[in-house]
């Protein structure tokens, strides 16, 4: 298994090559790559949520070089974002995503 690694901001931008693609529903998706042993070694209470929950979506970047695998949180619009690297075939990274710091609904706290 990879062990855990948090993206930072400018790691996770990296990631993003628009348009991202909803491959949700494609069997090739993620390549089969099981992410449940990598999830269930983080911290949900270190990340600030309580829990992990189900596979929301699976978003693929333009130039097809990663999968974003969007894991529903117990808190709305807060997701895990696990990052796999399509080529190397591995689990890149992961990365909270808040949706309300992301849009400017909430400010993002110190």
């Amino acid at each position: 298994m990879t062990a855990p690694r948090e993206l930072s901001a400018a790691e996770f931008a990296a990631c993003f090559n628009e348009p991202m693609l909803d491959v949700t529903d494609d069997e090739d998706a993620a390549l089969d790559i099981d992410i449940w042993p990598y999830v269930d070694s983080l911290d949900a209470k270190s990340l600030g949520v309580e829990s992990f929950d189900d596979v929301d979506r699976v978003y693929q970047d333009a130039r097809g070089r990663y999968d974003q695998i969007i894991i529903e949180t117990d808190r709305p619009d807060i997701f895990l974002v696990v990052v796999v690297d399509i080529e190397a075939r591995s689990i890149h990274g992961h990365r909270l995503l808040d949706l309300n710091v992301e849009y400017g609904l909430i400010p993002e706290s110190d």
